[in-house]
């Protein structure tokens, strides 16, 4: 599990508006869970693609759950068995799928989708710190320092918001949709050779984004260091009081 360290100069912000020192305070801790969850996510990304099932364990272990479900459904069944096959076979397979579920196999499908899950929730954590800087700079008063992170952040993760926008308008991008003004003019997007969508390339989550263009995001300890580091910056750009803390605390 990634722990990370944000570092508080002080307990409470210096803000001569009482108003908008609340506010800040309260996306400060918006930011913290916003990175928790990218650090949780990233752990959890990482944890089940390094998993490797045994394939020969399975197949073992799946014949001989069949073989017991079978041999009971031929007793309870007897020479009526031979006459319906088709009718037994989908009552071994129904059994059968009840019993893993109740030892806790998953379904094929199932173990596919996990990374993938993973993946977009950290994509989604990213893309949203990155609405929070937005919406710090919009504030008056704020440190110039606030508008060098919402920047570096663009500069470093440039695909982010555009990935993360085809996931949330998945419906559009598979039928050639981009923007929403091309889709109300019924106008498909030019592609660069294929349409990729929620593609897992290792450790890069890969969209087809609303210009045509196949772009990629790592899923990845360096993109969380960003955001640890840019929200380090962020926090010593203004003025504390109080005693100093570190999150996430134990």
């Amino acid at each position: 599990m990634y722990i990370f360290e944000l570092n508080y100069p002080g307990t409470w912000l210096q803000f001569e508006d009482e108003e908008i020192k609340y506010e800040i305070e309260s996306m400060f801790r918006s930011i913290e869970g916003i990175v928790t969850e990218a650090a949780i996510s990233l752990s959890m990304f990482e944890a089940c693609r390094n998993e490797r099932p045994n394939s020969k364990n399975e197949w073992e272990r799946d014949a001989e759950l069949r073989r017991e479900i079978d041999e009971k459904i031929r007793q309870e069944a007897g020479e009526d068995y031979y006459q319906d096959f088709d009718k037994y076979r989908i009552l071994s397979e129904k059994q059968l799928r009840f019993k893993k579920a109740e030892l806790g196999i998953l379904p094929r499908s199932y173990i596919h989708k996990i990374p993938f899950i993973h993946a977009h929730t950290f994509v989604y954590a990213v893309d949203s710190f990155g609405k929070f800087l937005e919406e710090l700079c919009i504030y008056d008063g704020m440190p110039e320092q606030v508008q060098h992170c919402r920047d570096e952040f663009n500069r470093l993760l440039p695909s982010v918001r555009k990935i993360r926008n085809s996931a949330l308008h998945i419906e559009d991008r598979s039928r050639g949709y981009g923007t929403w003004q091309d889709k109300k003019k019924g106008k498909k997007m030019e592609t660069e050779g294929f349409l990729g969508l929620s593609n897992l390339e290792n450790n890069q989550l890969c969209y087809t984004i609303a210009d045509g263009s196949y772009q990629r995001v790592e899923i990845s300890q360096p993109v969380l260091d960003v955001l640890v580091q840019i929200t380090n910056h962020l926090l010593a750009s203004f003025k504390w009081e109080g005693s100093p803390n570190i999150a996430p605390h134990y």
